[in-house]
């Protein structure tokens, strides 16, 4: 810095200061403060630069080893995601073939393009074929396959050894449909049930053919980005991958790197050292990773890696030549007195009723806009707190009337026929909210036959609350009217199914004949009750378990018959009983110990109905310790005594 230099700058930064030639220590001493001050910031610079331009190199090679890292292990992931889809979408396809095969058993009609049409549709299916002992495919949707001889081709023919061997299941690797060669199908068969043959089901694998696109090591690539101008290269067994379904604009990898690099052998790049490499003319830090039969190099211009070295710098300079008039300091203390401490006050006290404390308040006075701030948003959040009790106010008032209209809709008087001596019923039900999808119910249809049954609606709240009444009420009208009990729950069934595709019940329905002890009952997909013998103890009621209730508009239902012997029990509950949890343990109540509690409970012959319920939950909530419960809980009763003497 030469001294006329600073003769002409000191008037600019000091207009109001006199210096006197007539005095040369003072102006020496400025001189040689500013000559020191100068040297300052040289040597400052220096040192910044140094130590810049090894943190610039440094810093490249962390990111471009994290990005080659990052790609190594996206495509190992897209790798590993596509076989585990791949393994998944054969296994859902041999489920949907058993599915249709079942369903085709059920049905007595004999399949036709209509049917199978409607049963791809339920199934979510593309292609379903039936075929027949022969191989020959007697019916398919689409129609076009109808008649074709399984044997012709060699990826049909496969399908064939499922007539040899009825247990067996086939599920093929994805290949292209007959009629869409574009198209990758699942195709999956396992033998009829309804007679010789097998069904063939076939999903087509969009995901599947997304994520393989996806895995593709060559399109992988074209999609990173390493800085700004940065590449990222790919050597597969030696050879450079480029993405051939990408555009110049779209992939960095579209243009050529320079013969130097490519004429290197990539075997000899050194791994995880940093080379200097010069890829389209520019020189450049790279990087190369080894990963099997794959190296991933990247490579950043040195023109990038350098140009925050620059601007930093200057920054640096800047900062120095700032520092040495000290007004830094002054405006950064100003700031923080000022307006850093008001926010951060009145940030601490938004957190606080964001995190739910309605209570908390902001009461920063520093200036008045703080304090106009700090009562606007203690009015607001009063208003809120206002609104939010209303709100629950009126939410706890509905649900106590729906609570009040769900226990008035089913039975509370107990015992519900004093005058009858041939029996005890007692039922309770413990939803989980205040209202809640189980139920139960009990009444003569004639002189001798009781009907009662337990029942589950999916889901919780008010919505399985509102289900549960109109599947209650179904129930009583259709009972009453006279029919057999199959039919009453088909049509039961029927009418749930109707504009229903989220919601579905579980229900055990018994018809007992108090006069001879016959009972027939009808299981829809509910938990087996629980029969006292004559030798006391318990034991699940195996019957042949039918389709729930709401699911298949069509679906038949079948009953079967049991003779009690007096002094038998039969006890009937939701499964919000045995799937009770613990507070202390991840166990359920379980099957198990629920026996054990009845079996406790009906010790003597004549152990009251309402005893057995007690006792039951009793256990439950010993069990559970203090847990809360995570569903409705509903059990119910009967015990036969013997025809009336």
């Amino acid at each position: 810095m030469s001294t006329s230099f600073v003769r002409a700058l000191l008037p600019r930064l000091l207009p109001d200061a006199r210096f006197e030639t007539t005095r040369p220590l003072r102006k020496t001493l400025f001189l040689w403060t500013a000559a020191a001050t100068a040297a300052a910031i040289f040597a400052s610079t220096v040192v910044s630069f140094f130590f810049e331009t090894r943190s610039a190199k440094r810093e490249a090679a962390q990111t471009i080893r994290a990005k080659l890292l990052e790609a190594e292990t996206q495509a190992e992931r897209a790798r590993e995601n596509l076989a585990t889809i791949e393994l998944y979408e054969r296994r859902a396809s041999v489920c949907r073939a058993r599915s249709a095969a079942e369903i085709l058993r059920l049905d007595a009609t004999p399949p036709d393009a209509e049917r199978l049409e409607e049963l791809a549709r339920f199934l979510n299916l593309d292609e379903i074929d039936v075929v027949d002992e022969n191989g020959i495919c007697v019916a398919s949707w689409p129609p076009e396959t109808r008649g074709f001889d399984y044997s012709q081709k060699p990826e049909t023919a496969d399908f064939l050894r499922v007539l040899d061997d009825p247990t067996l299941e086939i599920s093929q690797p994805l290949r292209p449909n007959a009629n869409d060669s574009r198209a990758l199908f699942q195709y999956s068969a396992v033998a009829r049930r309804d007679a010789p043959g097998f069904v063939e089901v076939g999903l087509r694998s969009d995901r599947t053919a997304t994520v393989r696109a996806l895995a593709n090591l060559a399109r992988f690539i074209g999609s990173f980005r390493l800085g700004k101008n940065g590449r990222l290269f790919v050597f597969q067994n030696g050879v450079l991958l480029r993405d051939e379904t990408s555009t110049a604009a779209d992939n960095l990898d579209a243009q050529t790197p320079d013969a130097d690099f490519l004429d290197a052998q990539v075997d000899r790049f050194p791994t995880d050292v940093v080379f200097d490499a010069h890829v389209d003319g520019a020189s450049c830090f790279a990087l190369a990773r080894k990963s099997g039969d794959c190296v991933f190099v990247g490579a950043l211009p040195k023109s990038e890696i350098f140009a925050q070295r620059r601007s930093t710098l200057v920054l640096i300079f800047v900062a120095n030549s700032l520092l040495f008039f000290g007004l830094f300091s002054v405006v950064s203390l100003l700031a923080r007195r000022l307006v850093v401490d008001g926010v951060l006050a009145v940030n601490r006290s938004l957190a606080k009723i964001v995190d739910g404390d309605l209570a908390a308040r902001v009461d920063v006075a520093t200036s008045r806009e703080f304090l106009e701030l700090s009562n606007g948003v203690n009015a607001t959040v009063d208003a809120l707190q206002g609104a939010i009790d209303e709100v629950k106010r009126r939410v706890e008032k509905e649900l106590e009337l729906a609570r009040r209209i769900q226990t008035a809709a089913l039975p509370s008087v107990f015992p519900p026929f004093p005058e009858r001596r041939e029996f005890d019923i007692y039922a309770e039900n413990r939803p989980m909210t205040s209202v809640g999808g189980d139920m139960f119910d009990y009444f003569f249809v004639d002189e001798n036959r009781l009907f009662f049954y337990v029942a589950d609606v999916s889901g919780h709240g008010v919505p399985a609350a509102l289900f549960m009444m109109k599947t209650t009420a179904l129930v009583k009208n259709l009972a009453l009217s006279g029919l057999p009990l199959p039919q009453v729950v088909a049509q039961t069934n029927r009418y749930l199914a109707e504009n229903n595709d989220a919601t579905f019940v579980t229900a055990f329905f018994c018809l007992v004949d108090v006069a001879t002890g016959r009972l027939e009952y009808v299981d829809a997909g509910h938990n087996p009750p629980f029969l006292r013998e004559p030798n006391g103890r318990f034991r699940e009621i195996a019957p042949q378990i039918c389709l729930l209730l709401g699911v298949v508009d069509d679906a038949e239902f079948e009953s079967a018959t049991l003779d009690l012997a007096p002094g038998a029990a039969l006890v009937l509950f939701t499964d919000g009983v045995t799937e009770a949890a613990s507070a202390t343990s991840s166990e359920q109540f379980g099957v198990e110990r629920a026996l054990a509690a009845a079996e406790k409970s009906a010790a003597t012959p004549d152990a009251s109905a309402a005893k057995i319920v007690d006792a039951l939950f009793a256990a439950v909530e010993n069990f559970a310790d203090g847990a809360e419960r995570s569903d409705d809980v509903t059990a119910l009763a009967f015990r036969y005594d013997g025809p009336k003497s």
